[in-house]
């Protein structure tokens, strides 16, 4: 979350507005707090579902759940519309072809690995897949990193070190495993990939999902390191959204239209 930054002012929003033809949007701690979608966000995504894409570092859930959770708001949207940075982490792995493969992951996600033809070994690999673990472990930690330090390949899905729970809580995220895996070896010395945002990868899918230019989309999102930064690199314009301070999605829902 970001702390000591304060949600996008009227006027920001009325400057994003101007170039508005599609949005990309957050989803924990920008439209929702542990899945659990905000009044605001449903009303947000109501009002402008065929003109957003949530795009999300989220390394726990699959596509099919986040349809799910809109579904129970009576929020219909496309699969393409729902971009993930576990989903894209794994299927760059299997880009790999037959290669064994460690996935550090939920179970869930382990099976997403799974059924897309992905060869799991737990003990040793080629390539490492590095998600939001929450089974993580002595041992999961001591496999991966004898095995970065045999020469494997880290996919990494998001630097974040943690994002928003309910109740002012924090989640630990796959940067703070990845921080524990960067004190074992020396991640400068590995072929590392991360995924997520900052990164341009998710950003330029959603937009492709839109049809539209990066210039023609405004990022919502909770983190100015993340969220903001990765779309202002790329020549969007993005917006400060708290799940917290509902304010600029309540506007955008009631006093924008495309």
């Amino acid at each position: 979350m970001a702390h000591g930054f304060l949600p996008a002012s009227s006027a920001e929003i009325t400057s994003a507005m101007q170039v508005a033809r599609g949005f990309l949007v957050d989803w924990d701690g920008c439209c929702a707090i542990d899945n659990q979608l905000t009044e605001a966000a449903a009303a947000f995504l109501t009002a402008h579902h065929a003109r957003t894409v949530i795009v999300s570092n989220n390394s726990s859930n699959t596509v099919d759940d986040f349809l799910e959770i809109l579904s129970r708001s009576g929020i219909v949207m496309r699969r393409e519309q729902v971009v993930l940075a576990g989903v894209e982490a794994i299927d760059r792995a299997a880009m790999a072809g037959q290669v064994d493969v460690m996935v550090l992951a939920h179970p869930r996600m382990r099976a997403v690995a799974r059924n897309t033809g992905i060869r799991l070994n737990r003990d040793e690999a080629e390539i490492v897949v590095l998600l939001r673990d929450t089974r993580f472990s002595y041992s999961r930690l001591e496999r991966a990193a004898n095995a970065l330090r045999k020469g494997a390949r880290l996919i990494v899905a998001n630097p974040d070190l943690t994002h928003p729970g309910a109740e002012g809580r924090i989640k630990p995220e796959t940067g703070a495993l990845l921080s524990a895996l960067g004190s074992c070896v020396n991640l400068d010395a590995v072929d590392m990939e991360v995924v997520g945002k900052p990164k341009p990868g998710l950003y330029l899918k959603a937009c492709r999902a839109l049809d539209l230019a990066p210039e023609e989309v405004v990022m919502l999102g909770d983190n100015p390191a993340t969220d903001l930064a990765g779309a202002q690199a790329l020549g969007m314009h993005s917006l400060l959204v708290r799940a917290d301070e509902p304010g600029v999605l309540e506007a955008l829902a009631r006093d924008f239209s495309f």
